[in-house]
Formats: structure tokens, sequence, C-alpha cells
């Protein structure tokens, strides 16, 4: 694991030495001693079994019930701009266009739950 992916305060392992990320570029001996200078790129153990917290991308990652409530809102407007059309459109075309509507809805549901 490269030393910039840890958080500060955890221990990890170079060359033999045991350390605790002090910083985000500096890291001082866990048996005392001074502080020793970390490129982001340098590859070092994990002491403790601890794992780093998850990175940026990862806690940003969309919840299935929100993505699901949030598609069901959209859907919902779409049906209601739909009916507000009921006038202006023959009825058959206005079925075609909410089957249409809603297979996609059901299109959407598939690909999201699939995984």
């Amino acid at each position: 694991m490269k030393f910039h992916d840890l958080d500060i305060g955890q221990r990890f392992e170079l060359d033999g030495v045991a350390y605790v990320k002090t910083s985000p570029v500096l890291a001082g001996q866990a048996e005392g001693g001074g502080s020793r200078f970390m490129p982001r790129y340098v590859m070092v153990k994990l002491l403790d079994g601890a794992a780093p917290r998850a990175k940026a991308e990862q806690e940003k990652m969309l919840r299935a019930g929100e993505v699901l409530a949030a598609f069901e809102v959209y859907h919902s407007a779409c049906r209601e701009g739909l009916e507000k059309l009921a006038g202006e459109l023959p009825v058959d075309r206005l079925l075609d266009i909410a089957n249409v509507l809603e297979g996609e809805r059901q299109g959407f549901l598939d690909a999201v739950l699939k995984g």
C-alpha cells in the first residue's frame, strides 16, 4: 500500500523499521527517534492489521435506495408531464408514450438492481 493511502496515526513498516504517519508527508519512528519525509508513492506495509479508511471516491458512492428514490421522483414528474398533454394527444398515442416510459423505467430498474 502507498504511504499516501494511510490515515494520520496509522502504523506501518518500511525497510524493517516501524513508523507512525504524522502528517501527509512525514512519519515518526514508532520507537522514538526523528521524523522522516515520505513521498506519496512509497510502498509501505501496514501494521496492526488496521485497514485505511475508504478513499474519497468510495465515500461518494451512491446508495441504491437514494438512487431509486430519486429516479422514482423523476419518473413521476415525467408521467405528470405526460398527463398534462392528455388533451392535446390522441388517446392511442398517449398510451404508446406511457408504455414506452414504463418500459424504460423497468429497464433502468433491472439494470440497477441486477448488480
